[in-house]
């Protein structure tokens, strides 16, 4: 009786969940340790390569997950979040990120991409990084 009942939770109470991991794929939330590490890495290399502010990213703090204004019909899922970053000099400054399924190497994982208006100068991602927010 046990097999049963346990057969017939992973096909009816997982089967939403699985269908929706199928269709849209693995998307962590805005608070997951790597996806912060990424966020992290990312502005290391642009003051590494790039600009030489001479900061770092310490930690990032306040984390929350903005809606999506339009509903997304696009088999990529999206998450955009936005948080409070600290950096290696005592000041702080926001930090808008969007995290997209099935963007990682050949369509597997996911990928982050972040933004630190008052650090980017060149706005790539537009004009206080409007580009990556809903």
């Amino acid at each position: 009786m046990k097999p049963l009942c346990l057969a017939l939770f992973l096909i009816f109470g997982l089967g939403a969940s699985a269908e929706a991991y199928r269709r849209k794929g693995y998307l962590p939330t805005c608070d997951h340790g790597p996806v912060i590490a990424k966020i992290q890495q990312k502005f290391s290399y642009a003051n590494n390569n790039t600009f030489a502010w001479g900061v770092g990213i310490e930690a990032v703090s306040d984390i929350r997950e903005t809606p999506e204004i339009v509903h997304n019909t696009s088999l990529i899922g999206r998450r955009y979040c936005r948080g409070v970053a600290w950096l290696s000099d005592g000041r702080s400054s926001e930090v808008v990120y969007l995290i997209e399924s099935k963007q990682g190497f050949a369509s597997l994982g996911y990928r982050v991409q972040s933004c630190l208006p008052a650090f980017d100068p060149w706005h790539v991602y537009g004009s206080w990084c409007r580009s990556i927010k809903p």
